[in-house]
This record gives structure tokens, C-alpha cells and sequence, in this order.
């Protein structure tokens, strides 16, 4: 673990009443495994947003965004890249629809790309979303 997030935690967890890092991480550590444990969707089609954000200038990083491009090419309906000013970073937008199973393991890919990459998403049933866009 980067010193820096070490620091950080410390510092989160002392701001927020945690007894040290180690709650934190537990706490978040649960958080995501409730999160991949929600099976609301399970079983239908979805359509996801998923937002990475990573260093400026970090060759492995982009192009292992590449790889999973290819990987998940079938599920993938829009992607941009874009750099954001003064060169502070990267942000990688993907637009997906696939099976819900699907766009977790995608996400979980994205997470798992660089420990520097942020992953962000939100995701709704397509089904849903098809009935009503034709009521409008």
C-alpha cells in the first residue's frame, strides 16, 4: 500500500472517530463485498456508466484501459477517454450494456487495472430504461 494512502486513511480515520486504518479498511472492505452481493439486477440486462479516473501519463494504465476495451468489446456502447487540464489526471468513460453478472465483472476488471485507478458507476435495468424511453 503507497505510503500516501497509508497517511491518508490515518488521517480519515482519525477525523472520523475510527480506532485506526484497520477499521476503515474493514469497513470498506465490506462495503464493497455487500456491494457485488446485490442482486437486485441478477439475471437481467443493465445499463451501466462506469467512470475510471488515473494518473496523467501512465503508459500501463492506458493500456490496459485498452485491453479491457478488447476484452469487453461485446458489452461496450460508447468509450471516451479525455485528459483533464494542467494535466491532472485521466478520466476513462464507458457506456456498457450486458448482463448484470457481466458488468460487475467488468467493474471489478476496471478496480482491479492499477491501484491508482478510482472507479465510480451506476447502473440501471435496460429493460427499465427501454419502457421508458417508449412512453415518451
Amino acid at each position: 500500500m503507497p505510503e500516501r494512502l497509508r497517511d491518508d486513511l490515518d488521517t480519515f480515520a482519525e477525523e472520523h472517530g475510527y480506532t485506526g486504518r484497520s477499521e476503515v479498511i474493514r469497513e470498506a472492505c465490506e462495503s464493497l463485498l455487500d456491494e457485488y452481493r446485490e442482486t437486485d439486477y441478477e439475471g437481467q440486462r443493465v445499463l451501466a456508466t462506469v467512470t475510471a479516473v488515473f494518473g496523467y501519463d501512465e503508459p500501463e494504465i492506458e493500456r490496459r484501459m485498452m485491453d479491457i476495451r478488447h476484452e469487453f468489446d461485446a458489452s461496450i456502447r460508447s468509450n471516451s477517454h479525455n485528459c483533464l487540464e494542467d494535466n491532472a489526471g485521466c478520466v476513462e468513460m464507458f457506456v456498457l450494456e450486458a448482463a448484470y453478472e457481466d458488468a460487475l465483472r467488468f467493474i471489478g476488471t476496471v478496480r482491479g487495472a492499477d491501484e491508482s485507478v478510482s472507479v465510480e458507476y451506476t447502473m440501471v435495468p435496460a429493460d427499465v430504461m427501454s419502457a421508458e424511453i417508449g412512453q415518451q
